[in-house]
C-alpha cells in the first residue's frame, strides 16, 4: 500500500450539478456550483469550485504533546519539558476503509512512529473518521449525535513510549473561518447540559464560530476520554480545555495538507481568514497518568450549521413519566386525607364532638 505523504480528513457540503465519474461529495440544490477534481496530481489545488464558496469551516489537528505532569494536576498549564509533535510530519497510512451499508463512511489512518528534534515516538497513534448521511448516535461512547452535517473525529494513542513516569497527552486543534475578519464573529466555547446516554458525562463543550450570518462551523466534545478500547464508564478519565486563542501563526494553516488542496478556491484570500486554536489535555488528577494503561481513546464532532441536540430518549422518558405519575398519586393521597380530615371535622361539629 503506497505509503501517504500528509493526512488530511475533509468533509465538503455544497451545491453542485455534475457528479463526478469518482463520486467524492454529496449534492444539494443542483444547478449553484460544480466541483472540478483532478485525481491524477499531487499539486497544490487540484479540487476546484466553479463558484466560490459562500462560507467555509475547516478543523485541523496542528500539533500533539506530551508533558511532565510534576505535580499531577492534569493541567498542562503546570506542567513541564514539553514535546510539541507535528501532526503533518507523522507518516500516516490508510489502515482501514469501511463503508456501512452506504449510511456511513469511516475511514481510519494511523502512524507507528515519530521523529523529530529531541524526539523519537513509537506507538501507534491513530485518527478515526466517521460521516453518516443521516442523524444518529455514536455508536461507542460517550455516543456524541451527528447529522449529515457533521464528522466524527477520534484521536486514538495506543502504546505511545513516553519521555517521563509522568507523561501526560494534549492536542492543539486549528480553526479556520472563510468569513471575513471583523469584530461581530466570535469562536466561543459554551457548556451545556446534555447526558443522552453518555455514561454519566453530564457537559458537552461547544466550540461555535459565529458571524452576521447563522449556521456557522463547530466543533463539539464531551469531556471525557477513555483509557481502553472497551469504553466503558469504568475506564474513563476526563479532558481540560483551556481558552480559545488568536493564531498569528498564518504559515501553519498554510501548509496543512487542507490547505494545499483547496487553495484560494475554497479559503479565499488569507488575509479574511478568521484563525483560532484551542489546547485539550487528558487526564484528571489521581488517575496514574497516561502510563497506567497505555491508552486514550478521544472523540468530537466538527460541522456547520446548528449543532447536533440530543432527544429524550425511551429511559429519560420513562422516568419523567414515573416521576410525574408519582407525584399524581402523591396529590390524590393528600387530597383524599385532607378531604377525610374535612369530613372527620364537620361531623365533629354536627354531633357535638
Amino acid at each position: 500500500m503506497k505509503r501517504l505523504k500528509t493526512i488530511v480528513f475533509i468533509v465538503t457540503v455544497f451545491t453542485t450539478s455534475v457528479v463526478a465519474d469518482r463520486k467524492l461529495h454529496a449534492e444539494f440544490n443542483p444547478g449553484y456550483a460544480i466541483i472540478q477534481v483532478n485525481y491524477t496530481t499531487e499539486r497544490a489545488n487540484d479540487i476546484k469550485f466553479t463558484e466560490p464558496p459562500l462560507y467555509t469551516f475547516a478543523s485541523v489537528f496542528n500539533n500533539l504533546y506530551e508533558f511532565n505532569d510534576v505535580n499531577d494536576t492534569a493541567n498542562m498549564k503546570n506542567g513541564d519539558n514539553f514535546k510539541k509533535m507535528d501532526f503533518k510530519n507523522f507518516k500516516w497510512n490508510i489502515t482501514q476503509s469501511i463503508n456501512n451499508n452506504n449510511e456511513s463512511v469511516e475511514i481510519v489512518l494511523s502512524a507507528n512512529s515519530y521523529r523529530g528534534p529531541g524526539i523519537n515516538k513509537t506507538g501507534i497513534v491513530s485518527i478515526t473518521l466517521k460521516v453518516c448521511g443521516k442523524k444518529g448516535t455514536g455508536f461507542k461512547l460517550p455516543h456524541l449525535v451527528h447529522t449529515p452535517e457533521s464528522g466524527e473525529l477520534t484521536l486514538t494513542l495506543n502504546n505511545l513510549n513516553t519521555n517521563f513516569t509522568k507523561s501526560r497527552f494534549a492536542v492543539e486543534l486549528l480553526t479556520s473561518s472563510s468569513f471575513p475578519f471583523n469584530k461581530s464573529e466570535e469562536l466561543l466555547s459554551n457548556t451545556f447540559s446534555d447526558d443522552k446516554l453518555s455514561g454519566g458525562t453530564f457537559l458537552n463543550y461547544l466550540l461555535n464560530a459565529k458571524g452576521d450570518v447563522e449556521g456557522g462551523g463547530f466543533l463539539s466534545w464531551k469531556p471525557v476520554i477513555y483509557k481502553a478500547e472497551n469504553t466503558h464508564a469504568l475506564n474513563s478519565s476526563s479532558t481540560i480545555q483551556y481558552d480559545v486563542h488568536d493564531h498569528p501563526f498564518e504559515n501553519d494553516w498554510i501548509n496543512t495538507p487542507l490547505y494545499n488542496m483547496y487553495g484560494n478556491s475554497l479559503f479565499g484570500n488569507n488575509s479574511q481568514l478568521l484563525l483560532k486554536s484551542i489546547n485539550v489535555s487528558f487526564g484528571q488528577p489521581n488517575d496514574e497518568f497516561y502510563a497506567k494503561s497505555n491508552y486514550t481513546y478521544w472523540t468530537f464532532l466538527v460541522g456547520i450549521g446548528a449543532p447536533p441536540q440530543t432527544i429524550l430518549g425511551f429511559l429519560e422518558l420513562s422516568i419523567i413519566a414515573s416521576l410525574l405519575l408519582l407525584l399524581t398519586i402523591t396529590m390524590i393521597l393528600i387530597f383524599c386525607i385532607f378531604m377525610r380530615w374535612m369530613s372527620s371535622k364537620r361531623n365533629s361539629i354536627i354531633y357535638g364532638k
